[in-house]
Order: C-alpha cells, then structure tokens, then sequence
C-alpha cells in the first residue's frame, strides 16, 4: 500500500493515534491508520486511509508492505505488550524511524532497548506543557531533547528597550534569543542588535532554570 505514496504508518486509532492522523492527513501527508478494532478502523475510514490488521502479527505487516514505509507511529495505549512486540515487528520489517507512545517509564525503557527512535509520553507531555502555560510565565513552551526548552514569551520588563547585546542576554542568563516577532512586524532572527521592546514576543532557548530567572530579571 505504501507503493501508492504513502510513507507514515500509524498504528493505533484511539485519541492519540487517531489525533496524529488526522493531522499528518490534513497537512497532506501520505498516511495510513491501521488497528485491529473494526469498530475503530470503521469509524474513522471516511476521513483517513485506513486497514483493519493486526500488527502483532508479522503475517500482516508482511501483507500491508509495512517495510515500503518511511516511518511508524505505534499509538498503541491499551497494552503494553502489543506495543512492544508491533514495535519489534515494525524494526523487523526494516523501519528505523519509529515514534512510540509509552505509558509508563519502564515502558519507554523497553521500547528504547528494542530501538525505537522516539519515545512519547503524551500524557506527561501534554501535562507538562499544559503546566508551564496555565502557570502564565509562557506564551507557548517546547521541550527538547536533553536539559534545553525553547518558550515564547512577552519581553520582560527590566530588558524593554535594550538591544540584545546591550543586555547581555546570554552572558547575564546564559540563554539564546532565537528571534522576535513585533506586533505587524515579520519575524526576525535574533541578532545582536535587536531591540526588544514591550509587546515584542521572544523566541528563547536555554534550561528552565536559565529562562526563569530571566523573566524574574
């Protein structure tokens, strides 16, 4: 099926999985959603490309050319050992680019040790990041890999008015402002002598702790 220009593979149609199909599908992504609930695979064939299968079985991978793909996305949440032996399979099948959803650590620990590239945690994602911007210090917050997040933020008040080098952003706070968007202004990269003024949205980079102290000034 991939020979007809499909190259991500969801595994996995509840919320989660469901939510990143449709999502790759509406950004014009060749995507194809496979469970093996006829419930779940009927409900959403209108709007997405969709297989009922059994992913668990190498047979049916073997029969959707699952190795013709690019990448997978295990959305599997209900059980952890058909997460990871539909991982496995997938790695079998010559996949190296696969995203899987853990539910627990140790769950994320074996899927790592079996070769998944990328672990999600949607819950404690979404919750941490939900956190960071109910708290109001943060327009939008991104966690990266390793101890740096990237936030928006508005200009905190004690740097309104200085150019990025006259505050001496990274030297004071050890932080990188990747750029700054001026209301009906274009967005622009954050050389050295920008200046940030008061409703200027700032692109930041650094460890919370960093970007915390910051916005306290």
């Amino acid at each position: 099926m991939a020979s007809n220009g499909r190259s991500i593979l969801v595994v996995g149609l509840g919320r989660f999985g469901s939510s990143v199909a449709t999502t790759l599908d509406a950004m014009g992504q060749d995507v194809l959603a496979v469970d093996k609930d006829p419930e779940l695979v009927n409900r959403w064939s209108s709007q997405i490309p969709t297989v009922q299968a059994d992913m668990t079985d190498m047979l049916a991978l073997e029969q959707l050319n699952a190795s013709d793909f690019n990448t997978a996305i295990v959305a599997i949440g209900d059980s952890v050992e058909a997460s990871v032996i539909t991982t496995g399979n997938l790695l079998d099948a010559g996949i190296s680019d696969i995203w899987a959803k853990s539910v627990s650590k140790e769950h994320a620990r074996i899927l790592q040790r079996i070769g998944a590239r990328h672990i999600i945690n949607a819950e404690t994602d979404a919750g941490k990041r939900v956190g960071h911007l109910v708290s109001g210090n943060y327009l939008d917050y991104i966690e990266i890999e390793g101890a740096h997040t990237v936030v928006k933020i508005h200009t905190p008040q004690h740097v309104v008015g200085y150019s990025i080098e006259d505050a001496k952003v990274h030297e004071r706070y050890g932080i990188t402002v990747v750029g700054i968007k001026s209301p009906g202004k274009e967005f622009q990269y954050g050389s050295k002598e920008l200046i940030m003024h008061r409703n200027d949205e700032l692109i930041i980079m650094g460890k919370e702790d960093q970007i915390d102290k910051f916005i306290r000034g």
